[in-house]
């Protein structure tokens, strides 16, 4: 009885499942070779209800209830950088891979084979990347008519170099600020929103960092760090090269250039010149679009303003767009 029941059981099922002894199929576990039972991409429960394949499939693949679920991606966690820094004194370059947050746009000629960076920029979502308005003031230039000679790079550090480290991504939509707009001489709202044509893949060298809640403001007094590859000293027109970094503190309204604490973040030194002679450090041409970022006590880094202008050639104090009072704005494109 039993052979007849296996000799009908094995011809039904022979050419879905593949079961003759004593050859069952096989798959890799660590080095060895081990039985299941499958049918198609699916495994076959009667089979495993024989006393034989049960024993085989619950010591090599535990497959026979069908293919394992794969582990859930675990979420990112948000303003972690790998590069550990204890301290950032004013316009070095950046350690690699300290800001994997931080973007570049440029200008690509495919033909000729160059690019040309003229903005940063911060990824706040896989598929998205926040920087400022005026970036795209190309004069006689529509937006729509640059778009398709701008690329988004992450992942970079060196300007001048090809890094394996690096993800290029096209432009698909861009949504500007509905606030952006002068008012008694100060430029507000200036916030662009870049959605990319494919979602980057994160990992060290490219992440998230976490944002503030709305209406959040850094204080007056904190330190924050600015990062870029905008010109390092005015008038120099040269930008890109290894991604720089400084540390400025958050000033009040009453500075030059800096007319309101809650449509601006304002940051700097303001003019003078450090005690080696040099001018304070500051963002400039090149770096407008990029983040300011602050480090929180847990050691992440919260992005809380994209650098709008400078007063004064890059002379005095730096105006960030707050990200904090834009971010129910943001969340109406941006599946935060």
């Amino acid at each position: 009885m039993h052979s007849l029941h296996f000799f009908i059981f094995a011809v039904v099922f022979s050419n879905t499942c593949g079961f003759q002894p004593p050859e069952f199929e096989k798959c890799d576990v660590e080095d060895d070779k081990h039985w299941f039972c499958k049918k198609g991409l699916q495994y076959f429960d009667n089979f495993c209800d024989q006393d034989e394949s049960k024993t085989a499939c619950k010591q090599t693949c535990n497959l026979c209830n069908g293919p394992p679920t794969p582990p859930p991606v675990p979420e990112p966690i948000c303003g972690v950088s790998k590069v550990s820094q204890s301290r950032v004194v004013n316009g070095e370059d950046a350690p690699e891979g300290a800001y994997p947050w931080i973007a570049s746009l440029q200008i690509r000629v495919a033909i000729e084979n160059v690019k040309s960076h003229f903005c940063g920029g911060t990824l706040i979502h896989p598929k998205w990347v926040l920087t400022a308005a005026h970036c795209f003031d190309f004069g006689n230039f529509s937006m729509n008519a640059i778009m398709p000679f701008v690329h988004v790079e992450l992942g970079i550090h060196d300007q001048d170099k090809e890094e394996s480290t690096s993800q290029l991504r096209n432009i698909k939509n861009a949504f500007e600020s509905p606030d952006l707009g002068v008012k008694d001489g100060t430029l507000y709202g200036d916030l662009l929103l870049l959605e990319l044509d494919v979602p980057v893949m994160l990992n060290d060298r490219v992440n998230l960092p976490c944002l503030p809640d709305k209406e959040e403001y850094p204080t007056i007094g904190q330190n924050c760090v600015v990062a870029g590859w905008g010109i390092r000293e005015y008038p120099s027109e040269k930008t890109g090269g290894i991604l720089q970094q400084t540390r400025l503190p958050v000033v009040g309204p009453n500075h030059i250039g800096c007319h309101s604490n809650t449509e601006v973040i304002c940051v700097g030194h303001g003019f003078g010149t450090q005690a080696n002679g040099k001018q304070h450090p500051n963002a400039c041409k090149g770096d407008s679009g990029g983040p300011l970022v602050c480090q929180q006590p847990n050691g992440s880094w919260k992005f809380v303003g994209v650098a709008s202008y400078v007063h004064t050639y890059c002379k005095y104090y730096t105006a960030y767009a707050p990200v904090g009072k834009y971010l129910p704005w943001i969340k109406e494109h941006v599946p935060l």
